[in-house]
């Protein structure tokens, strides 16, 4: 009798344990897989000094499979089956925090994130807790049910959620390193339309993100035509990685730049660095395109102009990119003089309205608010503001 009253017990929560056991794998493999496998494999890569890859799908379904292991053997400890069973699970899901919250930097000097030195009270904690659930445990009701619809099991899935959140909080969620190492995974397939669709509509940034978008848009040859449609810091010193403030994480920027020449141990200026390069047919147009973007991002509108000559020919006929239109329509409003004959009726319309929108608010916030939304993808815009 006492048997078959223990199987019944033990069958009347086996549903909540199911239930548990399938949220926490597909929560795991699909944070793995989708949100944190670049931040993996980097710290994969920082860790073995560049020896090993790491694979997307391999990874996330071992590291799965080894927190559902962890769960099995904190289960087997504890036997919570009812209200607390979902507690056996958060030694695995701290372990995935853990894992994936490394700092920003972890690649130059490599540490966890400063909660995590709380670890230990979280776990003396955790223990009290669930010796607690043990000892009440053997006299919880189970009169409101042990399906799938009972209040059992509706509190465990409410302690599955607060665990994720926790997850989600305390882990790495750095937008913006997220999207630098998804370019280099991208730039490293050499798919490099896929790496300009990364973080495509923020306007977060920085200089190692701003050098990965460069190379990919040189390698598509879409520099000239949509450098400025990205927001940008750094000014032309983010063209080229210096190994701190412009740099790749988790793969060798000889891999993924443009491949233009080496890259230099001692910092010049990038102008310069880029004139003492041996240009091939091959990356003669991305050269070109680095070089004129360099005094654009440093705002020599001047030294753009004096160059441009050297590379197209500049008459009334001629059609530029979209970056290089804009520019000689700036320059040429500034000297009051065409630039070779240059003149673009589109480009001359909408530097017009930009001119009379400027003037129209008084308010310098709300001004750039509205030429943002207007003019946000124009070199004009980086040009002011």
């Amino acid at each position: 009798m006492a048997d078959i009253t223990y199987n019944h017990k033990n069958n009347s929560t086996a549903a909540i344990r199911v239930a548990c056991a399938i949220v926490f794998l597909a929560f795991t493999f699909c944070y793995l897989y989708f949100y944190q496998c670049d931040l993996i494999g980097a710290q994969q890569h920082v860790l073995s000094g560049g020896q090993t890859s790491y694979s997307r799908i391999i990874g996330a379904i071992i590291i799965t499979a080894v927190l559902y292991l962890l769960h099995l053997g904190v289960f087997a400890i504890t036997k919570l089956t009812k209200h607390a069973h979902a507690l056996t699970y958060f030694p695995s899901l701290l372990t995935l925090c853990l894992l994936t919250s490394p700092r920003d930097n972890f690649d130059q000097h490599f540490s966890l994130s400063l909660w995590t030195w709380f670890t230990p009270l979280l776990l003396i904690v955790y223990v009290i807790i669930v010796y607690s659930a043990m000892q009440w445990q053997p006299y919880e009701s189970e009169k409101n049910g042990t399906g799938l619809l009972s209040r059992m099991s509706w509190t465990n899935m409410m302690i599955m959620a607060f665990m994720f959140m926790f997850v989600g909080i305390f882990s790495n969620g750095n937008d913006v390193l997220h999207y630098r190492l998804h370019i280099e995974r991208c730039l490293k397939n050499k798919d490099y339309d896929g790496a300009l669709k990364v973080g495509e509509r923020s306007l977060e940034t920085d200089s190692s993100l701003m050098m990965l978008r460069v190379s990919a848009l040189a390698r598509t040859g879409k520099l000239a035509e949509h450098l400025f449609e990205y927001p940008l810091v750094g000014g032309s010193s983010s063209l080229l990685p210096n190994g701190t403030s412009v740099r790749c994480v988790s793969h060798d920027p000889g891999d993924i730049y443009l491949p233009v020449g080496a890259i230099p141990k001692n910092r010049m200026a990038v102008e310069e660095y880029l004139k003492t390069l041996r240009i091939t047919h091959q990356t003669r147009g991305a050269y070109r395109d680095y070089l004129l973007c360099s005094y654009l991002l440093d705002k020599k509108v001047d030294k753009f102009a004096s160059e441009l000559k050297n590379y197209y020919k500049v008459d009334s006929t001629t059609v530029l990119p979209k970056h290089y239109r804009e520019a000689l329509t700036l320059y040429n409003h500034q000297h009051a003089s065409n630039y070779n004959g240059f003149v673009d009726e589109v480009s001359e319309a909408d530097y017009e309205d930009l001119l009379a929108m400027r003037k129209k608010y008084d308010n310098e916030q709300e001004r750039q608010t509205r030429l943002r939304d207007a003019y946000g993808k124009t070199y004009w815009y980086y040009y002011f503001y």
